[in-house]
This record gives structure tokens, C-alpha cells and sequence, in this order.
């Protein structure tokens, strides 16, 4: 039997218990093997307010040569997701389930 979260899911979204609530992101697009963190993106990044150097949803630091996936998020900015965060995210949206 589904779970209340399960039965809400809509495609595309990722879903994690944080205390007292759980939180829920709806994405509009995501591209896997967006690109290659490497020392010269992180340079770039480092001056921004918003680095991108881990994973928006895991929070996991990226080291030199992992891939990075973006994400469109229907509200507020893009985000870098970590390789394994955009496959559960991918396969929610093909399965119309919510990934933890």
C-alpha cells in the first residue's frame, strides 16, 4: 500500500523527510551530463553567490571529474545535481513516483 507522500507524487520531483516536514522539488527539465567539475569551473563558481560545487539535493561536495547534471526547477534558479540524484529524479518522472 502507498504511502500519503506516494499518492501525491507528481512526475519529475524529488521528495526527502527533513525534520517536521518533507520537502518536495518539482523540476521542469534536467540534463544529465551536463558537465565535467573540474579546478577552472570551480575558479569561475567561487566568485558567484552560488558556487555549485555539491549537490543541490544530497548535498555530496564534487570532486574533480564527476559529472554534474542541471536542473530547471519551476520555481527559483537552476541547480547541479549529483549523477545519482538526476537518475532517481529522471526515473520518478518515467514512473510518476517520489524518489528518497
Amino acid at each position: 500500500m502507498k504511502t500519503a507522500t506516494e499518492k501525491a507524487a507528481k512526475p519529475g520531483v524529488l521528495t526527502k523527510r527533513v525534520p517536521a516536514r518533507t520537502k518536495t522539488i518539482q523540476f521542469t527539465a534536467i540534463k544529465r551530463d551536463w558537465m565535467v567539475m573540474s579546478d577552472r569551473f570551480r575558479a569561475i563558481r567561487s566568485k558567484s553567490r552560488r558556487p555549485m560545487d555539491q549537490c543541490f539535493w544530497c548535498k555530496k561536495p564534487f570532486e574533480n571529474g564527476d559529472k554534474m547534471a542541471i536542473a530547471f526547477r519551476s520555481k527559483g534558479p537552476n541547480v547541479v545535481l549529483c549523477d545519482a540524484c538526476a537518475e532517481k529524479a529522471l526515473i520518478a518522472e518515467h514512473e510518476g513516483t517520489v524518489h528518497k
